[in-house]
């Protein structure tokens, strides 16, 4: 008998996504706004359907964040939200190499961000 591993979670009614690109103790974020039925599910299943808004990170999500990449220690990490119709955000995600660079508004800052934290000029 074959056996694999399941992931399960509640359905939220999202409003639109956030990708949230953690660099040392900065944080640059977007909303990605589904445009299809697929994105809908899940944005990746059609990237030329999304739109991007940078977005500000509420405080208690930012300290939550800081909180979990001390606690495993990292300096990067892409994480994923799913933020409600009331506005709540669920963490669906954590990936410490994840992509950031399909997101236009925020590529060329996390870009330099990461130089600044390899070169020593951030934390």
């Amino acid at each position: 008998m074959a056996r694999t591993a399941h992931l399960f979670q509640r359905w939220i009614d999202k409003a639109y996504e956030v990708r949230l690109t953690a660099v040392g103790n900065r944080h640059f974020a977007a909303e990605i706004h589904a445009g299809s039925a697929a994105s809908r599910i899940d944005f990746r299943r059609d990237y030329d359907s999304l739109t991007y808004r940078p977005c500000t990170v509420p405080r208690g999500i930012a300290e939550g964040v800081e909180r979990l990449m001390a606690a495993f220690h990292l300096r990067y990490a892409a994480m994923d939200f799913l933020v409600d119709q009331d506005g709540d955000w669920y963490l669906v995600d954590l990936n410490p190499n994840g992509q950031y660079g399909f997101i236009p508004d925020i590529r060329e800052p996390i870009t330099q961000a990461l130089a600044d934290l390899l070169e020593g000029r951030h934390r």
